[in-house]
């Protein structure tokens, strides 16, 4: 898919330099302007008398198929699976930051070590008996 998409950027990209040409190219009303400029004598000589005629073929033809190969890639874009996205990835970091921040590594080792203290403790006190003292 990747392939048929990168083909038809191509032609594209061709056809947007080829419109502007031929457009160039076309003589204006008062036959002046980028079209005396580019020679516009010059293109009734190559293409014959009915150069509007042949120029003006050549515009449709490329409006036409710039105007299809938008469309396609507009569909095969939006049916291409996106590989990664921005938003995603927030997404994905956000949700395990708040998993490791409800359960913190430190609570589940410190909450056994609350339980066991306080009966190590009880063992090590001495006795709080008295002892007598000696005459």
């Amino acid at each position: 898919m990747t392939f048929v998409i990168g083909l038809l950027l191509t032609v594209q990209a061709l056809t947007c330099l080829f419109l502007i040409l031929i457009v160039l190219m076309q003589p204006s009303k008062a036959d002046g302007g980028l079209g005396a400029a580019f020679g516009g004598g010059t293109t009734d000589t190559l293409f014959g008398a009915r150069t509007g005629n042949v120029l003006t073929k050549g515009t449709i033809w490329g409006a036409t198929i710039l105007f299809v190969t938008s469309v396609l890639l507009a569909i095969l874009i939006a049916h291409q699976k996106p590989t990664s996205l921005v938003l995603d990835k927030v997404v994905t970091t956000q949700k395990s930051a708040e998993k490791t921040a409800a359960t913190p590594a430190s609570e589940k080792t410190a909450a056994p070590a609350k339980s066991a203290a306080p009966a190590e403790k009880a063992a090590e006190k001495p006795a709080t008996t008295p002892v007598p003292a000696k005459k």
